[in-house]
């Protein structure tokens, strides 16, 4: 069996590994697909501030059940599935009142843990999220993406009748569009530096698609087409200081913003504005079970299309060259699957 690891910055390589068996809680999957996502590169780079290499990287993983735990039930050698890559403890504050994604002690498989970018995988049987028996594989590998954008949505609070501006297109920005609009939001504008992925974002739904390098974006503009309303809700889903300040200076007073990219590094913001036009600013950290329950549905019922994310998919031997495109081919490149089995 093989399995994929960074094993440095800029380095990955195949190993040679002999699967375990299952305790009696776990499942053995048969995985499918894994998808690379902006996490990954920043691990790829040794640049993700909770990630040290080595590691077996995913957690954006479709599978197959390969032999279930003596003590398993609920689920069947063969069946469709995909898991939550979420370990918490059950005991801190926030697991003891529903908030396990912000656990104290998390660790996240593929991240502080070993991923599933391996053929075989044992993980407990509580993570795993059955899928129904014709969803297609391919586009179960971006349910945990979906979970995040759903989450992100979800902990921002209403957006009916909102104008929405996200700043990032890559797949998350991409999928808080589609979830915003199917919420409920008036408007939804969101920014990018690469036109392609701009495109995508009005086949898919997007009012309005903006290229911050060719076009400063700016609160007189945003009047001009939102009306007095502006912008009330604004989703960073870039991760750098740029968007984040940008995001402070354009939100509508009483406004919202949610913080979903992940920052490398530390960031200055203009605090100052915060308070004066009380801002209201939040994170949002992975999801919970039902937020991958309702990516399911979301999928399956067609209310959110996956598909035209995928720009590139890899045979397990291409490993390197996967992670290759997906860090440095970010024009071409939206969501890089790996085909492990």
């Amino acid at each position: 069996m093989k399995k994929v690891k960074i094993k440095e910055k800029e380095l990955v390589e195949l190993e040679e590994y002999s699967p375990s068996e299952p305790s009696d809680h776990e499942v053995r999957l048969k995985v499918a697909y894994c998808g690379i996502c902006g996490s990954d590169v920043h691990a790829y780079f040794n640049e993700h501030p909770f990630i040290s290499l080595p590691i077996v990287p995913g957690h954006e993983c479709s599978a197959t059940v390969e032999k279930l735990g003596g003590k398993v039930s609920g689920l069947k050698v063969g069946q469709k599935v995909t898991f939550i890559p979420q370990l918490t403890c059950g005991k801190c504050y926030n697991c003891r009142n529903g908030r396990y994604n912000i656990c104290e002690n998390l660790k996240v498989i593929g991240a502080q843990v070993d991923g599933a970018m391996t053929e075989l995988f044992n993980v407990d049987s509580k993570l795993v999220v059955p899928l129904p028996d014709d969803f297609d594989l391919m586009d179960a590998a971006l349910i945990e993406p979906l979970a995040v954008a759903i989450h992100a949505v979800k902990v921002t609070g209403s957006l009916f009748g909102e104008n929405v501006l996200i700043l990032g297109a890559g797949t998350i920005g991409l999928l808080l569009a589609q979830v915003s609009k199917f919420v409920g939001a008036s408007s939804v504008m969101i920014t990018d530096v690469f036109n392609s992925r701009l495109k995508l974002a009005k086949q898919l739904g997007a009012d309005f698609a903006i290229n911050s390098r060719e076009f400063n974006l700016t609160k007189n503009y945003l009047r001009e087409t939102f009306g007095e309303r502006e912008a009330g809700v604004i989703f960073e889903a870039v991760g750098i200081e740029a968007t984040i300040k940008q995001a402070v200076e354009l939100v509508r007073k009483g406004g919202r913003i949610t913080v979903v990219g992940v920052f490398g590094k530390e960031t200055k913001v203009n605090a100052g504005l915060i308070q004066d036009r009380e801002i209201n600013i939040r994170g949002s950290l992975m999801y919970l079970k039902e937020d991958f329950e309702d990516a399911v549905e979301l999928i399956r019922k067609g209310k959110v299309h996956v598909k035209p994310f995928i720009t590139h998919i890899f045979e397990l031997k291409d490993a390197s060259k996967a992670f290759e495109t997906a860090a440095k081919e970010k024009e071409k490149a939206l969501k890089v699957l790996i085909k492990i089995s």
